[in-house]
């Protein structure tokens, strides 16, 4: 079959969406199918050549409101007749910007079956990024011309505009009512999460939205010579007696990383070897570096920056525990990749992830630095319950290989392609 993948963030972007784009693509196409991806350009308003003609890019206006989003520019007439010469078979968007919702569009106009892949908690983001709601009204706008509404749709769509008091809880509305119309238009919604699935569930009080809960398969990263572990130790200036903790991902505010600086202050009061290291970047990286530089762990908070994700296996192969203090992620996908690096996993949301058991493989904790303090401190003073944790992480990540995900995702495309051709009654 022909499947498109519709995606406002894509390569040289590095994300987490980027990720489960880059495996899905990687997956169907072994298992037999032609996939192409619609995503935003590489460079502010051009459209440009691709060295990859699966790969179909739109001009866009790069960090239109934050640093890892761009707005997207087409005129949907003509990206539909180029779908159309395509003849894809099926459609799976990732996020319901402009992209995405060409996507449905397309889907809709030309009657291919739709899949959602619910992949950013955008009720949480409002939060922390209320720049992109005057961009929500934008897109609430546009429903009626994405899909096809009946009467309550209609009904629904218009008490969208309905003010609050608020802005962020205006910006959560139009986000729970917008998701929740273009969902109950999908064939199916894929939620990569028991935390999403909740979400997404409570939401839809008319029961009109399918659900699969099918996590993201993650792969073990390039076993790292040891030589280049050494490197990365070197370049953060880490000595051989330091116990390492860690955090990959987004240095951003909703990551709730804030908390890491007083729980290393508790934890070198008594072990003031110990040194915690950040993996990533973002806007926010400034801010979290200047608040470590003036706390009384200075010294012990290190900024490692971006790495490629090829080479993050070296990071991981230094650090001794991984914490991930997020509560607003829809499923980690850097938890899944140091489950299989053998790391021990200190985390807060207890249903983000399927590759954490509370005592076998790590701790699920509260958000406090004297909680994730305690757990951190005792992962560091026992080895022994270290490799124990570490063995265990590899077990549970292994349940849940790139392949293993992908054949759940490809049975359920074909299921979905396969209802739509059955003839009416049959």
């Amino acid at each position: 079959m022909k499947i498109g993948l519709f995606t406002d963030t894509y390569r040289p972007s590095v994300n987490g969406v980027v990720v489960v784009v880059d495996i899905m693509r990687h997956e169907l196409e072994a298992a037999g199918h032609e996939v192409f991806i619609f995503c935003n350009a590489e460079k502010t308003l051009r459209r440009g050549p691709s060295l990859d003609d699966h790969i179909i890019r739109f001009p866009s206006i790069k960090k239109a409101f934050f640093d890892d989003y761009d707005l997207s520019i087409f005129f949907p007439p003509r990206e539909l007749r180029r779908i159309k010469e395509i003849g894809l078979d099926v459609i799976i968007f990732f996020t319901p910007s402009q992209v995405g919702l060409l996507g449905v569009y397309a889907a809709h106009k030309l009657h291919i079956p739709l899949i959602s892949q619910y992949s950013t908690d955008l009720y949480e983001y409002i939060e922390h990024y209320p720049i992109v709601v005057p961009g929500l009204v934008g897109l609430a706008a546009t429903l009626p011309f994405t899909i096809k509404m009946d009467t309550d749709d209609i009904r629904e769509w218009a008490r969208t505009f309905l003010p609050k008091r608020r802005l962020t809880a205006w910006g959560r509305q139009t986000i729970e009512r917008l998701l929740t119309l273009l969902h109950g238009k999908c064939d199916a919604v894929i939620v990569l999460s028991r935390k999403s699935l909740r979400q997404l569930k409570g939401w839809d009080e008319e029961g009109d939205c399918r659900f699969e809960l099918i996590p993201t398969g993650v792969d073990p990263l390039p076993l790292p010579p040891p030589e280049a572990t050494e490197r990365f130790r070197q370049q953060l200036g880490l000595a051989p007696g330091d116990r390492v903790a860690m955090y990959v991902g987004r240095v951003s505010v909703e990551k709730n990383l804030d908390v890491i600086i007083p729980m290393m202050e508790h934890i070198v009061r008594a072990e003031p070897r110990a040194k915690f290291v950040f993996v990533g970047d973002f806007e926010y990286r400034e801010k979290l570096e200047a608040k470590a530089a003036e706390s009384e762990a200075a010294g012990h908070i290190l900024f490692a920056g971006k790495m490629p994700r090829h080479e993050l296996g070296a990071a991981y192969a230094a650090a001794e525990v991984f914490v991930f203090p997020s509560l607003k992620d829809t499923q980690g996908l850097v938890l899944h990749e140091a489950a299989l690096a053998g790391l021990p996993i200190v985390m807060c949301d207890p249903d983000v992830s399927e590759v954490v058991k509370d005592g076998q493989n790590g701790y699920i904790v509260d958000d406090t630095p004297t909680e994730l303090a305690r757990a951190v401190s005792l992962i560091f003073a026992n080895p022994e319950l270290a490799r124990r944790f570490g063995q265990r992480s590899r077990q549970l990540a292994g349940r849940f290989t790139e392949a293993k995900q992908a054949k759940k995702v490809a049975a359920l495309i074909e299921e979905v392609a396969g209802a739509r051709r059955l003839p009416v009654g049959g």
